[in-house]
């Protein structure tokens, strides 16, 4: 889910996330946004519980697809994080 201010309000819009990495995410959102804005993301890792709150800033788009850059990892997301990539690294190669 991504947050962003539309005006003088705040939308929430549900979203798809098409990539995924250590600086940011891809996500297919059905809003419009430009380069350099900040969106507020909501989104778990696969087979994990715990919702992230992020803030991050849009560094590309194409039509509906949005490349984000995460602005506020902690440590411990940005760990568990490298922990899950790292897996998808190694079921890749099997």
């Amino acid at each position: 889910m991504a947050t962003y201010l539309e005006g003088s309000q705040y939308r929430k819009v549900e979203g798809h996330c098409s990539d995924l990495s250590e600086a940011g995410i891809g996500m297919l959102l059905p809003m419009e946004m430009n380069n350099g804005e900040v969106a507020g993301l909501s989104f778990s890792l696969p087979q994990s519980s715990d919702v992230w709150e992020l803030r991050a800033v849009v560094r590309y788009r194409r039509g509906y697809h949005y490349g984000f850059e995460f602005l506020s990892l902690t440590n411990e997301q940005r760990s568990a994080l490298k922990s899950y990539l790292s897996g998808l690294k190694a079921d890749s190669v099997d």
